[in-house]
């Protein structure tokens, strides 16, 4: 068995979710769904549990995609913790744990940019609210590296050609 690459990304919820249902979908984009399965089977994604969580809320394929292709998440550890507790503490609107859909995964994934020192893989932007700042402005002021999914694919040399 291949030996796990180094770390290299943390997807948000919403970059799978949004490019499972709206922008990549399977049918159209079956490679690059190949290639990410393969990049968090090698451990060069990581999907902190909590994304995992809140994509398991869905009802669609993606379900049992990340089950089939991420069994296992990264779970939650006394680092992450630290990390989110800290963000929460001082931003309490990025944390919705208590609604009926918990929206909690986004002060997981800067922990988990921090921790391993990789680039987190969001379609959001802006800088969000005083409160609920937007995950690329946590990862600018966590000092870490954040792309758009169009970045990723520059950085990763990844292409789409296309059949008829």
């Amino acid at each position: 068995m291949e030996a796990a690459k180094k770390p290299k990304y943390c997807f948000d919820t919403d970059t799978l979710a949004s490019s499972w249902r709206r922008h990549y979908r399977l049918e159209a984009f079956g490679p690059l769904w190949e290639r990410l399965g393969t990049m968090m089977a090698d451990g060069s994604i990581l999907i902190p549990e909590e994304v995992k969580k809140e994509i398991g809320a869905g009802k669609d394929g993606l379900v049992a995609w990340l089950k089939t292709n991420c069994p296992n998440c990264l779970p939650i550890d006394d680092k992450q913790l630290e990390i989110v507790s800290e963000i929460v503490n001082k931003y309490p609107g990025v944390s919705h744990y208590k609604k009926p859909r918990a929206n909690h995964a986004d002060p997981f994934v800067v922990a988990v940019g921090k921790i391993y020192s990789i680039t987190v893989v969001t379609f959001e932007s802006g800088g969000g609210g005083p409160t609920n700042p937007s995950i690329p402005a946590l990862c600018k002021e966590y000092g870490v590296g954040c792309c758009t999914m169009a970045d990723f694919f520059d950085k990763e040399k990844l292409s789409f050609t296309i059949k008829s």
